[in-house]
């Protein structure tokens, strides 16, 4: 009659023994990883005409960088381009209709997205995505690289990966980007030195 607790008894035992050596043969003794943490998006979806009304489709209601309000991070976050050429606009069959920005190609003077003041202290291995979308890439056999653009951090030029863009999952379609930036960044621009317009959507910066 006590052969069967004895038994389990034993059992025990020996699952606690084994476990303990697990435990000592492992010797990552680090603080397990934590999940990426985003803590800055900025999506456009929000911003208005400087009197309040909705991003329209025509030259008149399309707000420039500088004249538009109601980013998702304002006025913490500085909005800019010193050209005064890039803009605030949506075209119903591009980006299921939703607001991005366009920038234009500025006569030899490259048009930009400047982000400033961003909230980045004390954060560290940051990453950057954000969705592009090169307006040249919509006829048969057209094609583009993602790193046609340039990206600076802190007015330094940052590497965009070689991601190449066709028409294989349809024209004007968007990609997402993921650029590792230096800690510290406080300042993101981006400016467009080809002679097509490229469209900048959903910025947001994570914390690995």
């Amino acid at each position: 009659m006590k052969v069967k607790p004895l038994f389990i008894y034993f059992l025990f035992v020996v699952l606690t023994i084994t476990s303990i050596i697990a435990c000592v043969d492992n010797d990552d003794y680090s603080t397990p990883s934590l999940p990426p943490k985003g803590f800055f998006k900025e999506t456009f979806d929000n911003v208005k005409q400087a009197d309040g009304s909705d991003v329209g489709n025509t030259n008149a209601t399309r707000p420039k960088i500088e004249n538009a309000i109601n980013y998702d991070n304002s006025p913490s976050v500085k909005y800019l381009d010193p050209q005064g050429k890039s803009d605030i606009r949506f075209v119903s069959s591009i980006n299921n209709g939703a607001l991005f920005v366009w920038i234009p190609y500025n006569n030899g003077t490259p048009a930009s997205l400047i982000l400033d003041n961003l909230p980045t202290k004390g954060r560290k291995n940051i990453t950057l995505k954000y969705k592009f979308n090169d307006s040249s890439v919509y006829s048969s056999g057209s094609t583009s690289n993602a790193n046609v653009i340039i990206l600076k951090c802190n007015d330094v030029k940052i590497t965009v990966p070689d991601i190449p863009i066709n028409t294989n999952k349809g024209a004007n379609k968007f990609i997402s980007v993921r650029v590792l930036i230096p800690n510290g960044t406080t300042k993101i621009e981006f400016s467009n030195p080809t002679k097509n317009g490229l469209r900048i959507d959903d910025i947001e910066l994570i914390e690995n």
